[in-house]
């Protein structure tokens, strides 16, 4: 356990440098966007969004007229989306909570959940994978509810020669300065990526953020949500319900995959 509480730690402190990073390197990447307002389309409860960051989901869900919370346990990610949140007006129809999920659940008032862009993977061990899910699951208000998952394929697995390279990832905006991004990916397992991202300012200081990220597959992923209170888990690769199909644990799938599953009684 107290292994467990020095990786959180560690992870608070990354998130923390992250912060000043994490819009500029997102940047305009909606894909996903489209699909999570199809889901809240259907949810007239209070949504959750579960790694909020500084509110990239949040936002379009806002302006759609639904009311959400959103979790992060980054207080530096959740005072960005404040500000961008209550600088569009829309503060009054969400609320931002530091929160834990592995720690315990939030109150029973959510009908839809979303752990949005890999929040996830960055769960390092089977145990707080469980817990998080449970927890979730206690969350959500109604047998019906849903939950939506967007998990990631390892690079170094899909482009093993790219493995323990430095990668440039182009040039961003960071507080007025122009900011060069290389990053460099390897598995330390099979199943865990470590990720360092080398932002580099015009006057040679260099910030560098390593990340740990664990690969999920879909049969793992199948078997935690039915064992953690949930059924009926469909997969989407693409941008739209056409593409949302039963997910096949035997199937593997080499791309990211956003998972949706349904709260049994």
């Amino acid at each position: 356990m107290n292994d467990q509480k020095k990786e959180r730690g560690k992870a608070d402190k990354t998130y923390a440098r992250f912060a000043a990073f994490y819009d500029a390197y997102v940047g305009d990447y909606a894909e996903d966007i489209p699909f999570y307002l199809e889901l809240a389309s259907a949810c007239p409860a209070r949504i959750l969004e579960v790694g909020c960051g500084t509110g990239r989901i949040l936002l379009p869900l806002l302006k759609a007229g639904h009311k959400l919370t959103g979790v992060d346990i980054s207080p530096e990610m959740l005072a960005l989306a404040s500000e961008k949140i209550k600088g569009q007006g829309l503060m009054k129809h969400c609320l931002l909570l530091h929160h834990d999920f592995t720690v315990g659940p939030l109150p029973r008032e959510y009908g839809l959940g979303l752990i949005t862009f890999y929040t996830f993977n960055y769960l390092l061990t089977p145990e707080d994978q469980r817990r998080f899910l449970e927890n979730i699951a206690q969350s959500l208000l109604l047998p019906g509810s849903t939950l939506a998952l967007h998990l990631f394929f390892p690079s170094p697995l899909l482009q093993p020669e790219t493995a323990g390279q430095w990668v440039f990832k182009g040039r961003f905006r960071i507080q007025g300065e122009t900011v060069l991004l290389h990053d460099m990916r390897r598995m330390l397992d099979p199943w865990i990526e470590e990720r360092i991202q080398a932002f580099e300012y015009p006057s040679g200081q260099r910030e560098e953020i390593r990340t740990l990220r664990r690969w999920v597959t879909p049969a793992e992923i199948h078997d935690l949500l039915v064992s953690c209170g949930f059924s009926s888990p469909k997969g989407i690769t693409g941008t739209t319900r056409n593409d949302h199909i039963p997910l096949d644990p035997q199937t593997p799938i080499h791309k990211d995959l956003i998972v949706t599953a349904i709260k049994h009684a």
